[in-house]
């Protein structure tokens, strides 16, 4: 693709931007598109939302209010009549002068008021119909930036060429791709920019499927070395012995993982469901089934406090069994993790737990068959095949708590076959929500003291550790000492927070486990898979701040017990999108609806780890709101895969054999 030539401002602007080419400043789109249309002044009614244009007819007014807010009245003369034209913390429009021609765009509120939200110089026959609206943080003018978008499109007319092949786009009516990208930055038709956005959307998802798919044969080649000759009697009998019952869904989990690690292909599955749905018993039974057939096998955990966690549970599981357990850390001494890897070499070692400790170099298993992840998530692409490295062919299982409808995850995890488990074993355990809308314990403190005096713990949840100079957050250095003098004498307050070492968090941890603290002040350090039974309180300060998959994690640390648990979510926002969304968890206790609002809200990058599990963040589309395209492509990139060497499709196998591709899907 041709480059053009910038002034050096404006490069470093784009640069500043993250865009550093002519392909990265056409594939930089809209995040939502304005319409302005002309409403003839007779039509006018209260709420309209107007544009006109007009003189300044007299001097600004200011009018100021709170700390650095302020109200600024432009007297705005048309032929029809003068407008009091009110604009919020513009300030600098009390220098303008009389004279000076604006177009407005606001919403009428009768007695010829005008609330603006936006007044500019730029003439009105300029700003009519569609206009995008790009996040260009201020650092370049939008009217600068379209220019340079128009100058790379007429460089590249005739070099842009088009990924989707012929057939397909005349199966759904889409547009060239060059076609597709001036329409989008430059729209005609509200109907022609529709057909633009599914084009691109299109072209991406079928990309990322086709790309997703290839992975998956690559990975399904058949190996009769790697079948695993598990005995499936002993397992029935663990499971017999186990001191619970597992649910029809764990059963079926159990099966599926069993059947693809007897199998003659390397296992690549992703086991999802909600939290306390009981994967790690089942991962527990895929680690014995290992076992059973010789190999050793780990489990990685994103933080030291849960793989300490596995490890203690898996020790009192399997407490009967003679088979070697270690657990793997950073914090661990010299002379303790020599002795570790020493018996993880020998083999005497069949199952290991531990952190991101468990791939660095001097860490060298005997025969490693499993290796399974815990929040997927949380671990890069690249430390997960680290680790598949260190055994040959190994199958692979990836846990999340962060589950979302097969449908979706079958087509997002494309390369994975996925187990869900949508049954709990906990589903009768009532977790009680309340939204406060107070950023305060106050409100809710006497149900609280009345929790704690029944012998309850509590979490306390902020999202900072301490005040920046632009922090308006809890912070849990304030927290902890407020509620350490509010319950002096009566209850014992732990602090937790990523910034202590790894010794003392562990030490704190197993202090709140055993009930020596009563109150633990925390970050979302204690998100994920932090089990102390008699935890039922959870107080959330500032919730607006997390996501709902996040505050959903948050609140499966409680009522893990007997007992039910009783979660208060804190806030003093005012903003309605974001009640609502806490209104979501206030009502709904199901993961798997919680996670598809959220990505809605949000798209995949956040709640499930797009940067560091596989997928790519997509730069145009949703994926639940066009799930029906995702799907499409999946089915369409199928039939691709099936007939690729058909000359129309040189341009995919290119595409797919190209590695450097793996920096945009894996990087």
């Amino acid at each position: 693709m041709k480059e053009i030539k910038l002034t050096p401002k404006r490069k470093e602007a784009l640069q500043q931007l993250g865009l550093n080419s002519s392909e990265d400043i056409l594939n930089y789109f809209p995040y939502r598109y304005q319409k302005l249309e002309y409403l003839d002044y007779e039509d006018w009614q209260i709420d309209s939302k107007v544009v006109f244009e007009g003189i300044l007819v007299g001097k600004p007014t200011v009018s100021r209010f709170g700390r650095n807010r302020s109200l600024i009245t432009l007297p705005i003369e048309t032929e029809f009549n003068v407008f009091k034209v009110a604009v919020f913390n513009q300030i600098w429009f009390r220098n303008r002068e009389p004279g000076t021609r604006f177009t407005v765009v606001g919403k009428y509120e009768g007695n010829n008021r005008v609330l603006a939200s936006s007044v500019t110089t730029t003439p009105m026959k300029e700003m009519l119909g569609i206009t995008p609206v790009y996040s260009l943080k201020d650092l370049i003018k939008p009217k600068n930036y379209a220019e340079t978008v128009r100058k790379v499109l007429e460089a590249n007319q005739g070099e842009i060429e088009d990924f989707i092949p012929e057939v397909l786009k005349d199966k759904y009516g889409l547009y060239s791709r060059y076609d597709a990208l001036r329409e989008v930055h430059f729209p005609t038709h509200e109907k022609r920019l529709a057909k633009a956005l599914n084009t691109l959307k299109y072209e991406q998802f079928l990309r990322f499927q086709l790309y997703m798919l290839y992975r998956k044969g690559l990975a399904h080649v058949r190996d009769e070395s790697l079948r695993k000759d598990i005995d499936r009697d002993k397992i029935t009998e663990f499971i017999k012995g186990l001191p619970f019952e597992l649910t029809a869904d764990q059963q079926q989990a159990i099966k599926e993982i069993l059947d693809d690690m007897s199998s003659d292909y390397q296992m690549f599955r992703l086991l999802q469901g909600d939290v306390g749905c009981g994967k790690t018993v089942v991962a527990m039974c895929a680690m014995y089934g290992a076992h059973l057939a010789g190999w050793q096998s780990c489990l990685m955990a994103p933080t030291e406090i849960l793989a300490r966690q596995h490890y203690q549970n898996i020790v009192r599981i399997f407490s009967d069994y003679d088979i070697g357990i270690d657990v793997l850390y950073s914090s661990q001494s010299a002379r303790e993790r020599k002795e570790i890897l020493e018996r993880i070499a020998s083999g005497k070692t069949a199952m290991i737990i531990g952190t991101h400790a468990l791939f660095q170099n001097d860490v060298t298993f005997n025969r490693l068959g499993l290796i399974i992840t815990d929040e997927q998530q949380r671990f890069g692409v690249k430390q997960r095949q680290a680790l598949q490295k260190k055994g040959d062919k190994a199958d692979l299982l990836l846990m999340s708590a962060t589950p979302i409808p097969r449908t979706l995850a079958s087509s997002l995890y494309g390369d994975m076959d996925v187990t869900t488990i949508s049954q709990s074993p906990n589903r009768g355990k009532t977790i009680h929500t309340k939204v406060i809308k107070k950023n305060s314990f106050l409100p809710v403190i006497k149900e609280i003291e009345k929790l704690l005096a029944e012998g309850n713990q509590m979490y306390v949840i902020c999202p900072a550790i301490e005040n920046g100079e632009e922090t308006v957050t809890r912070n849990v250095t304030d927290i902890h000492r407020n509620l350490s003098a509010y319950f002096k004498g009566r209850y014992h307050v732990g602090l937790l927070h990523g910034q202590m070492d790894d010794e003392e968090k562990s030490a704190v941890q197993d202090a709140f486990a055993r009930g020596e603290i009563d109150i633990l002040v925390a970050t979302t350090v204690v998100e994920v898979g932090v089990d102390v039974k008699n935890a039922n309180i959870m107080v959330i300060y500032d919730a607006n701040r997390f996501g709902l998959s996040q505050l959903h994690q948050l609140r499966g640390r409680v009522g893990r017990g007997e007992k039910e648990g009783y979660c208060y979510l804190l806030t003093d926002s005012q903003e309605k999108e974001a009640l609502e969304r806490l209104e979501v968890i206030e009502k709904n206790t199901d993961g798997f609806k919680i996670s598809y609002y959220d990505l809605k809200l949000r798209g995949p990058g956040d709640i499930l780890g797009t940067r560091q599990s596989g997928l790519p963040v997509f730069a145009i589309g949703n994926i639940v709101d066009d799930a029906e395209i995702l799907n499409i492509c999946r089915s369409d990139a199928s039939e691709i895969l099936n007939n690729i060497d058909d000359p129309q499709y040189e341009r995919i196998r290119n595409f797919l054999q190209d590695s450097s591709q793996e920096e945009v899907f894996l990087d």
